[in-house]
């Protein structure tokens, strides 16, 4: 059985992309102030990155940075495989406000897991901005309070998402086609 892979129609540009940063940061400011506590970014690895990158450029506040790998789409699989985190949470949550940054919502058990976790550990409040929302049941019955995009329920890369450790250097986001011969 062969396949062919191809890099299908943009979803979202990169201009897009831009100018959605910019109003998420401005959403989070409007929930989240900031103050003279810093706020914790955790942000999931690694298709998060280069979002999580961005918009923590685009935040006032006083923050501190913690990076958790959180794996649901190991290698090429294109469905979720479940939550495989790898390492542990960041310490010294309790009392914090946290900001959950992640990439797709589509199942809500990455998001599930981390508010777990993150609760657990004592956290004053705990907010989810996710990248990509995939329109899917689950996703939208999911509490998320910052959403940069809805889009159809397909495979995506770019941007910082991925295919096998591929594609995550495109400027936006596209589909992901797999033909299977």
């Amino acid at each position: 059985m062969n396949s062919r892979r191809q890099i299908g129609r943009a979803l979202v540009d990169a201009h897009a992309i831009r100018e959605r940063i910019a109003s998420l940061a401005e959403e989070i400011v409007r929930d989240q102030p900031p103050s003279d506590r810093p706020l914790v970014v955790v942000i999931v690895l690694t298709g998060a990155l280069v979002f999580g990158a961005d918009l923590i450029r685009a935040l006032p506040h006083r923050m501190k940075i913690a990076l958790v790998k959180v794996t649901s789409y190991p290698g090429t699989a294109t469905t979720s495989q479940g939550i495989m985190a790898s390492g542990p949470m960041p310490e010294a949550l309790h009392g914090c406000d946290v900001l959950i940054v992640d990439d797709v919502l589509d199942t809500g058990r990455t998001i599930a897991h981390m508010r777990r976790e993150i609760t657990a550990a004592g956290a004053k409040s705990v907010r989810c901005c996710v990248f990509l929302r995939k329109d899917r049941p689950d996703a939208f019955s999911t509490p998320c309070e910052h959403v940069g995009f809805d889009i159809p329920d397909a495979y995506v890369v770019g941007y910082g998402l991925d295919f096998d450790g591929e594609f995550r250097n495109l400027p936006d986001i596209r589909e992901f086609i797999e033909h299977i011969e």
